[in-house]
């Protein structure tokens, strides 16, 4: 008891000081005016802008189209909640899926399409932003 009463007045002791003196609460920021125009830039690079970096699951990649359309068909049919993209990249067609922030996230659908899928792969690509 006598160790907690000492540490107490200590603090009380170290702290009075600090009370009764008014506090200055004004701030003032100086800015350069060219810094308003990098970060504007930078807003309007951004709107434009509508992915960013992640990652996606392929599951074809051959030069065949109707194989990937009928693989697209097959994939929407089984998983109409998931996103599929079709794309071509001389000289293949590449259907891939979803949009994940992280392998990780990425981790239980691949697992699960690898029973169906043998292509499957996770890969980095750029995603649509996530819907808030």
């Amino acid at each position: 008891m006598h160790l907690k009463i000492k540490f107490l007045l200590f603090v009380i002791l170290g702290l009075s000081p600090f009370i009764g003196y008014p506090q200055n609460t004004s701030l003032k920021i100086v800015n350069d005016p060219a810094l308003d125009s990098v970060i504007l830039r930078n807003i309007e690079m951004n709107k434009a802008n509508s992915s960013m970096d992640g990652y996606r699951i392929q599951i074809f990649s051959g030069s065949e189209r109707k194989t990937a359309n009928a693989l697209k068909t097959r994939f929407k049919n089984d998983f109409p909640d998931e996103p599929v993209y079709l794309t071509y990249q001389q000289p293949y067609f590449k259907l891939r899926i979803g949009d994940f922030r992280s392998m990780i996230e990425a981790q239980p659908l691949y697992h699960q399409l690898l029973k169906n899928y043998m292509q499957a792969l996770i890969i980095p690509d750029r995603i649509s932003f996530p819907k808030l």
